[in-house]
């Protein structure tokens, strides 16, 4: 029988079943010396993902005061967060409890995971206020469900009475959007025990990313909830170039804030006058040189610990540049704002 004899589907399907055989062979071939190859890396350090505690202890996320009281450049992030937010809560007094209100009330934007919720809660604990009431707002939903899961039961008010640490999912930049739960938790602030307490507003490092801008927060502190106000706050300076000035407002729009997020220290306490608080009841203080290389350093060493594990630091290499030239340049500077609503109150 001549090859002619052949239905031409006989050659079709030999074809494809040497094509196809070929093929799976090239595959296993190529398959067997990837894993021979790989032998090598058969123990690498990827177990670390089981060795790993979650969840973690703690989820901080400001940029820090890296100083301690000694005076000693901070090595940990965790403490380095804390120390920011002692700091702000020292600069307005609060921890000290400098007037006569027992009772004290706090409404806190951008929360992030909760964290200085919690550390807010054991430092009031420990001071000498009577009564301590808190609304915290984050936008984040999955800092939000962190937030909600941080262990408040124990600074809460006697079984049967109503919370008195309460945490929302909120845009804490736009009060009118505050849905009705919201609203009436923070409204209780002002309305317990209205002449026997110290009000505050809380913005720790987050003011700049705040869309449109500041202004409706400062309304809302001074003219609704009738609060003082504390933050950690990024300021332009007031001898930055016009070069510096128009990269600010560059690395401001690649960072997520709206346009007119960075004003200088005039225009900020023009801001805050407007809204109602009386011009020598505010104050700033400059600690950039306690923030920004210290997180800078931080990063790195971060990066360089992380690396044997095959992990990176990721987008903060990119901040970390950003807070370098930050810290030589000055262009902004780190700072702690207070605005009293009234002399001699909190």
């Amino acid at each position: 029988m001549s090859s002619s004899d052949f239905h031409p589907e006989f050659w079709e399907g030999l074809i494809w079943g040497l094509v196809g055989s070929s093929l799976a062979i090239c595959f296993i071939v190529t398959l067997i010396g990837f894993g021979i190859s790989r032998q090598r890396d058969v123990y690498d350090n990827d177990h670390w993902k089981l060795n790993i505690k979650v969840p973690f202890t703690t989820m901080w996320m400001n940029m820090g005061y890296w100083t301690d009281t000694n005076g000693q450049r901070i090595r940990d992030f965790q403490q380095a967060c804390r120390n920011l937010l002692y700091e702000v809560l020292a600069e307005a007094g609060v921890l000290k409890n400098e007037e006569l209100a027992h009772k004290l009330a706090i409404l806190d934007l951008g929360i992030g995971c909760g964290d200085q919720s919690l550390e807010l809660a054991q430092l009031i604990h420990q001071g000498s206020w009577d009564e301590y009431r808190y609304v915290g707002l984050t936008l984040n939903p999955s800092q939000f469900h962190l937030a909600s899961k941080q262990p408040f039961q124990e600074f809460q008010l006697p079984r049967g009475r109503a919370r008195t640490i309460q945490v929302f999912q909120a845009d804490a930049a736009r009060p009118g959007t505050w849905d009705e739960d919201v609203q009436s938790a923070v409204t209780s602030l002002a309305n317990e025990h209205p002449e026997d307490q110290a009000r505050w507003v809380l913005a720790l490092d987050c003011m700049y990313h705040f869309f449109p801008d500041r202004k409706l927060v400062f309304n809302f502190a001074a003219q609704e909830l009738d609060a003082s106000f504390m933050a950690f706050d990024l300021l332009l300076s007031d001898t930055a170039s016009t070069q510096q000035k128009l990269l600010v407002k560059i690395i401001g729009l690649a960072m997520g804030c709206p346009g007119g997020a960075f004003v200088t220290e005039v225009e900020y306490k023009q801001q805050l006058s407007e809204a109602g608080y009386h011009g020598t009841h505010i104050s700033f203080r400059d600690i950039t040189d306690h923030v920004f290389s210290g997180l800078v350093n931080h990063i790195k060493r971060q990066d360089e610990a992380l690396r044997p594990f095959g992990i990176s630091v990721g987008k903060f290499k990119v901040a970390a540049k950003v807070f370098s030239w930050f810290a030589r340049s000055k262009a902004l500077k780190a700072t702690i704002v207070v605005a009293r609503n009234k002399p001699k109150r909190l």
